[in-house]
């Protein structure tokens, strides 16, 4: 229960940095910013490299070893990071003028190179603490997170409106970069007191080798990886698949951003609002599932994924009404507007369904269903780009969360196949055993 009200403070206090941040940025800004969100979270997927789940996973197996897979992992962390950066920096006017159609988007995309680093150790060190099952402190981090980004936008995000849209959307960006940075030392100042005599403990290279755990990392972290750059990527490809096709259907590139910033950045925020509940949900059962399986206790196992499973669909279910019979309500209530609110009635309760994936994530994940994972997410994503091609000419953004839908339906049905398939294998054998 503890767990759940710190996700409800968390996601409320990053709702309100939402709310402020559209009212701070404007309709322009927003666009800009909601048009760089794509390439936002590609190069974080890169960044991360799946290592936040691959380290919460073996510290859960080997806690004795938690320091030597945490460096190992932050090893990996600084070059792909390094290495991410140059990249950024050196692509993003052509990424903005050639692909996105939009050149006022450069600066906002150059942010990004700051920000992969400060992302990819933050995470790093949720997953080392969610390996330790040490959720709360993760959760936390999170409202530490929310509330230094809140102040950056009271305080400052004004003046970089003033210079121009493009630079706010560009402030948008460092705020994000400084929750991240409040995130991490968090962490860091929280591990001092929970965990070692001194923080310092956890960056101690002398006797710990930890190359040594470097192959391990990358076994379970790649392919986790290839299945989250594949979403990423298709995420990246949306508004260039979409702002390429409306432009040859007549439609203007401004009309565009204002109608793909309302879907993206008033509608879809509210409809992922709920998720914090699965996620926290998910990051509270990938220990102990993990431990259960490990210990080929699959009846435990099995009701506490059915448990999390339960839970979620509930309170997807319980805030899908609200948003059907309130959406003017909220939209004019968070942004002062009604625009999106259309989108958020038309989604409130197919996207019930979104709120399934994590657990069913973590599952997969515990079983070691890595590459089974990767192919349902790489059919998944396949769908939904042949979706965009082909419903865009005739819908325009409504092609998104059609698209959207299916991918997500894509996704449980698969994984749900999977998941169900091994606790009976597994059952089956343990009853074997037994007898």
């Amino acid at each position: 229960m503890q767990i759940i009200t710190l996700g409800m403070l968390s996601k409320g206090f990053s709702m309100v940095a939402r709310i402020l941040m559209t009212r701070s940025i404007g309709l322009e800004g927003m666009a800009l910013y909601t048009l760089a969100n794509p390439a936002m979270v590609l190069v974080i997927t890169l960044g991360q490299l799946g290592l936040p789940v691959a380290i919460a996973t073996l510290i859960s197996k080997h806690k004795e070893k938690s320091k030597k897979i945490f460096l190992g992992g932050l090893i990996i962390s600084l070059i792909i990071s390094i290495a991410l950066m140059l990249l950024i920096t050196s692509l993003a006017p052509i990424l903005s003028k050639n692909i996105l159609k939009n050149e006022d988007v450069t600066l906002t995309i150059r942010g990004l190179a700051l920000l992969v680093p400060l992302v990819s150790i933050s995470s790093l060190l949720k997953g080392y603490f969610i390996g330790h099952n040490l959720v709360k402190m993760t959760a936390r981090s999170s409202i530490a997170e929310e509330m230094a980004r809140i102040v950056f936008i009271v305080f400052f995000l004004d003046h970089f409106r003033k210079i121009s849209p493009s630079y706010a959307s560009f402030g948008a960006i460092i705020g994000v970069c400084v929750g991240e940075v409040f995130q991490s030392l968090y962490l860091l100042f929280e591990s001092n007191k929970k965990l070692y005599t001194k923080a310092s403990e956890i960056l101690n290279f002398k006797d710990i080798k930890p190359l040594e755990e470097i192959p391990e990392i990358l076994t379970l972290s790649i392919p986790i990886t290839l299945g989250k750059i594949i979403g990423s990527l298709t995420y990246f490809l949306e508004p260039i698949v979409i702002t390429n096709l409306m432009i040859k259907s007549g439609y203007s590139s401004s009309f565009i951003a204002n109608e793909y910033g309302i879907f993206s950045g008033y509608a879809m925020p509210i409809l992922l609002l709920p998720g914090f509940f699965s996620l926290a949900f998910s990051n509270y059962l990938l220990p102990i599932l993990t431990k259960s399986i490990s210990e080929s206790n699959f009846s435990k196992a099995k009701k506490q994924f059915l448990g999390v499973l339960f839970l979620s669909v509930f309170v997807g279910f319980s805030v899908a009404v609200i948003f059907y019979f309130n959406s003017e309500l909220i939209t004019k209530l968070l942004y002062k507007t009604t625009s999106g609110s259309t989108y958020l009635k038309a989604l409130a309760f197919p996207f019930i369904l979104y709120y399934l994936e994590s657990p069913l994530n973590v599952a997969m994940h515990a079983f070691g269903l890595t590459k089974q994972a990767f192919f349902t997410t790489t059919i998944s994503c396949v769908v939904r780009i042949i979706t965009l091609v082909i419903f865009t000419p005739f819908y325009g953004i409504k092609a998104i969360p059609i698209s959207t839908l299916l991918e997500i339906t894509i996704i449980i049905v698969l994984n749900g196949y999977h998941i169900l398939k091994s606790f009976l294998r597994n059952n089956i054998k343990a009853i074997i055993i037994s007898k």
